[in-house]
């Protein structure tokens, strides 16, 4: 969206640079008033925000211990799209995790892979056909096993991927070859409403430091395995510089007791497929290098594995 059409939708709210609470890969949020924020969408037309918001309508929010987005207006101009929404209690962890240490630390990094559990107690949407699928891809990708739907995604992902990496990871379509199979073997143990993206931007906490809301459904959130969202939230936490020394060991405890004795090595597979899905993106440098970083060690297994 270019500045002078942002600068006209915060204008028409009577809001300025100055009231923004936060970004990320959706939107910009700004504060209205206590009630009420402003999301001004990056890329999403009218109609994928208004799908967004009917989902939200129709969860069962007394099944989770935090708040999720309520959508009260949709608003679109073309491909340009804003909405308002209730204004949800809490700061992103993103914001609070390099002013807390210790024990508290070790508290709200529990909270956010407990977070991510409990998400799945959502369960699907009522009119939810059955198996696995993406509800917001334009793909909109079904099939009946989770481990099939995973490799499809990947699949895709990889090949968007390609001038990215190609000439920076070393035989890609062996890469490729390999993580799909992986990808395949996952079982996925029963089928919950997956939130995709839970990563520190995503996720809300209060001074209580535990999870106050979890915002930003998208592209990514599908009806899945419902452990994914657990295994991921600990690998999303090492692609920005959020991670000190001990916080590993915290994150991966707090997840064992939702996966049980063999969660590192679902975490490990969940690390590659992750860094696969998100190869594509060049522009935020440290997704990016874990990225590159992840898919090259594939390669080097891959080289191995040949001689």
């Amino acid at each position: 969206m270019d500045q002078v059409r942002w600068a006209a939708i915060l204008d028409q709210y009577g809001v300025t640079p100055d009231d923004e609470l936060g970004h990320g890969g959706e939107a910009h949020v700004y504060a209205l008033d206590a009630h009420r924020v402003l999301r001004v969408h990056h890329h999403e037309a009218a109609a994928h925000a208004t799908r967004i918001g009917e989902l939200y309508a129709r969860l069962d929010r007394a099944a989770v211990p935090f708040a999720l987005p309520e959508v009260l207006e949709v608003h679109g101009d073309g491909e340009v799209s804003w909405s308002v929404e209730r204004r949800l209690e809490g700061r992103s962890l993103d914001a609070v995790i390099g002013q807390v240490r210790g024990d508290d630390r070790a508290r709200v990094l529990t909270a956010y892979v407990d977070g991510a559990a409990a998400f799945g107690a959502l369960g699907v949407p009522a009119d939810w056909p059955g198996g696995c699928g993406e509800l917001f891809t334009e793909e909109q990708l079904q099939t009946d096993r989770w481990g099939d739907l995973l490799a499809a995604r990947l699949g895709l992902q990889l090949d968007q991927a390609r001038p990215v990496l190609d000439g920076v990871v070393p035989m890609l379509e062996r890469v490729r070859t390999r993580i799909l199979g992986e990808a395949r073997l996952e079982a996925g143990g029963g089928s919950a409403l997956v939130h995709g993206d839970w990563f520190p931007g995503n996720v809300l906490v209060g001074d209580d430091l535990q999870v106050s809301a979890a915002i930003d459904l998208g592209w990514l959130t599908v009806v899945g395995a419902a452990d994914h969202d657990v295994r991921s939230a600990v690998v999303f936490f090492e692609v920005h510089p959020w991670l000190e020394p001990g916080d590993a060991e915290v994150l991966v405890a707090a997840a064992r007791r939702h996966l049980g004795p063999d969660a590192q090595a679902r975490i490990d597979r969940t690390r590659r497929f992750e860094q696969a899905r998100f190869a594509f993106v060049d522009e935020d440098e440290h997704l990016h290098r874990w990225c590159v970083a992840g898919l090259r060690a594939v390669a080097e297994e891959v080289e191995v594995h040949h001689l």
